[in-house]
């Protein structure tokens, strides 16, 4: 009699992990790869958000122009900002974003990755800085440097505040 009972309490709690994890498989999900044409359009951001566009120029220099659109809002990026970007070439830039989760959480964005030189592709770490935008109001949400260690493998991720007097402005 207590081993059914005990067999029936293993399979009773072998059932509430299988559903608590279905369940937070469902509500998981990976942000979507997007383009960035010539012109910046961004072409896989529903129309429902307005126009997105991410206009970038000058890479390579000491502090290239990045401007983020969605409709009517606006972010430029300001010099002070910019210049944490070490990336030389648009095919070191990774653009993905995200508009179908619970914005409770997070809201909907579109996190731009600017690539250090010289990283390589078929490492899973590379060094970065993430720039984090709301898509609803193109404001920047955050800025994230991963610095990766010496074996690709793995790596550091750190918040990077603004410097004194660097405010970062939005506009419609």
């Amino acid at each position: 009699m207590r081993v059914t009972a005990l067999s029936r309490m293993r399979k009773s709690n072998w059932l509430l992990f299988l559903l608590f994890f279905t369940v937070g498989a469902a509500n998981a999900h990976k942000d979507r790869i997007l383009s960035v044409q010539p012109d910046g359009l961004i072409p896989e951001i529903p129309a429902s958000f307005g126009r997105a566009s991410l206009n970038i120029k000058g890479l390579g220099s000491a502090a290239p122009m990045v401007q983020f659109r969605i409709g009517k809002y606006l972010t430029d990026l300001p010099s002070c900002v910019t210049r944490l970007i070490r990336t030389k070439s648009r095919s070191d830039i990774r653009v993905t974003g995200s508009w179908y989760h619970d914005e409770k959480t997070v809201p909907y964005y579109v996190d731009v990755k600017f690539y250090d030189p010289g990283y390589d592709r078929g490492r899973w770490g590379k060094s970065n800085y993430s720039f984090l935008f709301n898509l609803r109001n193109a404001q920047l949400i955050s800025i994230t440097r991963f610095e990766a260690d010496r074996s690709g493998n793995g790596g550091a991720y750190t918040t990077i505040e603004l410097p004194e007097g660097c405010q970062v402005s939005s506009s419609r």
